[in-house]
């Protein structure tokens, strides 16, 4: 009796559809295809962000009076060096632009001549303003290293930086 109840109360078995189990994931696709894009237009990607560099923690003081100085500022297009050989910024004193090599060639001339006429004067003193790029410094350090008295054993080549008061 109790078999026979048993083979009553079974339930008919459940046919499968099709789209039973499966997800339809092209909404979820497009939406992160359009979430992409969005992002994408609406970022700023700019290479040449300004980066906040941290103010120098120590260094040496160096005086203006044992160094040969050259001073390097940028021209009003922002694009080319203006190098004056000395302390002031006079115009007699601006290394005139043209050829590259000439230019370099100046730098060692003058660095040449200062360290000679003056053997008080141990080191060489690069001031460049804070809106010039590094090439432009690496420019007037190849130019001095072109001078063998200023690339000897004792002197040294310095980068002047704006000290925090």
């Amino acid at each position: 009796m109790f078999a026979e109840s048993a083979d009553a109360m079974e339930l008919p078995k459940r046919t499968r559809n099709a789209d039973d189990g499966e997800l339809d994931v092209t909404p979820m696709i497009d939406v992160t295809f359009l979430l992409l894009a969005f992002f994408v237009v609406v970022s700023k990607m700019d290479p040449q962000a300004n980066v906040p560099l941290p103010k120098a923690s120590y260094g040496l003081a160096i005086s203006e009076k044992e160094t040969v100085t050259i001073i390097l500022t940028v021209d009003e297009s922002g694009k080319e060096p203006n190098i004056f050989l000395g302390t002031g910024m006079q115009e007699e004193e601006l290394v005139p632009p043209g050829d590259e090599e000439d230019r370099q060639q100046l730098i060692a001339d003058y660095v040449e001549k200062e360290l000679t006429n003056n053997p008080s004067k141990n080191a060489v003193l690069i001031k460049a303003a804070g809106n010039c790029k590094t090439g432009m410094v690496e420019f007037v350090k190849k130019g001095v290293s072109k001078s063998t008295l200023a690339t000897a054993d004792d002197r040294k080549i310095y980068i002047g930086i704006e000290e925090e008061q």
